[in-house]
């Protein structure tokens, strides 16, 4: 398929791929019906609503007054091996199910792909984190050493974000908005905050590790945290009050950076937490660094994956510099695009789910590559020999406003044949309102209307299939069946991805 195939989807779609780095007024904020509050912090203070513990700034069970803990000789910091890792054991309770120990280890996972720090069950240490369901979700800050309380209560605490803001009191940081410089981003509400609740917003003597303020870190309170009127917001954005602050998904890119900054990380990691973007990669701009890591983290739905350029330096087995791309968040999960190299473009892919993990491993000034993503809520990659897809909700009416992709990857020397039938869409003047929309190498065909059936066989071993429905009007949408066959030998010098 053509380089420039995601740019036109993107277009179609509405979106504008844009810089990585998060932005507090675009930023999305997905929608999960088990997690349904604004923000971490307001999730936290409610479920630690109950607790008996005495703790500062609503999950602090500790008295540290910095952002990032500089301790003398950074004794409550984890130290790090000669490896350059920082290995912080911990044990999980008993108590916790194996479907709650793997979200707790995925929430750590994503700590590790991106960090030098690598969480790793207790083998005798002395200084661990025990984690177990307490009354709340609470940590303390740093490492205090011996056995080391957290608390990730069952009911309540057990989402991603939650538990990765406690992680991070563990490792050493506090609250976003108590950093020294906050006033020249955040302005307190003192008139809405009860007496007895002020000490939470207490500004501390920090170090912000040359990092810019951060309203979406995990570790930020949202704007109406200890209201006495809920109604109003206890914290403000200087400047423009109506921007985004707190968030209720995860590690945002600052917090990853702040981690790497304090514990001294050589590491080349990117995170990507937005609904849609770029990135890329140029080896005569990083000639000391040999490998990379780019984590997609879409708010939901799936990852639509291609890239625009690619040229890895090639050699046998691609030993001297390559490109995988996983279907997740680490080496464990499974493979999109093995391990490829050359001049020719990886085939585009769609992820199972909000997690797609790059990886570039090289040496060397001869790689580059660049690659755009989005997040769709509906298709997927088909790779099977025969299949079928439909539009949602097929036989009944499809959505208003839904986006989905098919990527069709056959064999490499087959074609795909393609039957659409039946097929019914809202018909109007150049397709413009809903369509389905056909890409094969530089070939496109966009329909809509209603047809008797629709028969098409491709040129290459992939097809791209979209379709597209506006806010208005809706017809019963298509059914359609694939297959892969042998090709002409002109068709038979694909590359394989």
């Amino acid at each position: 398929m053509s380089p420039s195939l995601l740019l036109f989807i993107i277009s179609i779609i509405g979106l504008s791929a844009g810089n990585p780095r998060q932005n507090p007024q675009e930023r999305s904020r997905g929608s999960d019906p088990t997690h349904p509050s604004d923000d971490i912090f307001t999730d936290i203070l409610s479920s630690n609503q109950g607790s008996s513990r005495f703790m500062l700034q609503g999950d602090i069970a500790v008295r540290r007054n910095r952002n990032a803990v500089n301790c003398k000789g950074k004794s409550c910091l984890w130290s790090k091996s000669v490896d350059g890792w920082v290995h912080v054991p911990y044990t999980l309770s008993h108590n916790y199910t194996s479907e709650e120990k793997a979200l707790v280890q995925a929430a750590m996972e994503e700590v590790a792909v991106l960090t030098c720090v690598r969480f790793t069950s207790r083998h005798g240490e002395p200084s661990y984190l025990r984690i177990c369901p307490y009354d709340g979700c609470w940590s303390y800050v740093g490492r205090v050493g011996g056995a080391q309380d957290l608390s990730l209560m069952k009911s309540g605490c057990l989402h991603w974000g939650i538990i990765q803001h406690e992680l991070l009191h563990s490792l050493g940081f506090q609250h976003e908005q108590c950093r020294s410089d906050r006033d020249k981003y955040i302005r307190i509400n003192w008139g809405n905050i009860n007496q007895d609740k002020e000490r939470n917003f207490y500004k501390m003597s920090t170090q912000n590790l040359g990092v810019p303020y951060d309203y979406l870190s995990v570790l930020h309170y949202g704007k109406f945290a200890f209201a006495s009127d809920t109604g109003k917001p206890t914290l403000e954005p200087t400047g423009n009050p109506h921007a985004l602050i707190g968030q209720r998904v995860g590690l945002s890119s600052l917090d990853v950076s702040k981690i790497n900054k304090l514990y001294e990380c050589n590491i080349c990691s990117y995170l990507l937490p937005d609904a849609h973007g770029t990135f890329s990669w140029e080896s005569k701009k990083n000639q000391n660094i040999t490998t990379c890591v780019w984590l997609i983290r879409v708010p939901e739905d799936k990852v639509f994956l291609q890239f625009e350029s690619f040229s890895i330096q090639s050699s046998p087995a691609c030993a001297r510099a390559s490109v995988t791309v996983y279907d997740g968040i680490s080496r464990e999960s499974p493979i999109l695009i093995n391990k490829t190299c050359g001049n020719i473009f990886p085939l585009s892919r769609i992820s199972s789910g909000k997690f797609v993990k790059i990886e570039f491993t090289g040496s060397g000034i001869g790689s580059s590559f660049k690659a755009i993503y989005s997040s769709i809520k509906c298709g997927g990659s088909l790779i099977s020999t025969t299949g079928n897809f439909s539009t949602p909700q097929f036989p009944s009416k499809y959505p208003n406003s839904m986006t989905c992709v098919w990527v069709l990857t056959a064999p490499i020397g087959n074609k795909i044949t393609l039957h659409v039938a039946p097929f019914s869409l809202e018909p109007s003047p150049g397709c413009s309102y809903d369509y389905f929309l056909l890409r094969d190498g530089r070939r496109q065909a966009k329909k809509c209307g209603h047809l008797p059936k629709l028969d098409f066989t491709s040129s290459t071993r992939s097809l791209l299939v979209n379709f597209h429905s506006d806010s208005s009007v809706q017809a019963n949408g298509f059914f359609a069946t694939y297959s892969f066959s042998p090709s002409s030998p002109r068709h038979q010098n694909d590359v394989p991805s």
